[in-house]
């Protein structure tokens, strides 16, 4: 992925906000999974949430699903 340049600073923020909830949503399911499985499925989420928020924050790379049609 490259970084993305053509958004403005409000969609930038939009973006920012949106993967910074995925994050927190992640996190949470994370925190309530009781199960091995639901740890897993949830610890893996979280890796990708993370990821994403991380790609994002650090190299400017919005995810192909946020970007404008």
């Amino acid at each position: 992925m490259e970084p993305y340049r053509a958004l403005d600073r409000f969609r930038l923020r939009e973006v920012q906000q949106q993967l910074a909830a995925e994050l927190q949503a992640a996190s949470e399911k994370l925190r309530r999974a009781s199960t091995e499985n639901e740890k897993r499925q949830a610890s893996e989420s979280h890796r990708q949430a993370l990821q994403r928020f991380a790609d994002f924050a650090a190299k400017g790379i919005v995810p192909s699903d946020l970007l404008p049609p």
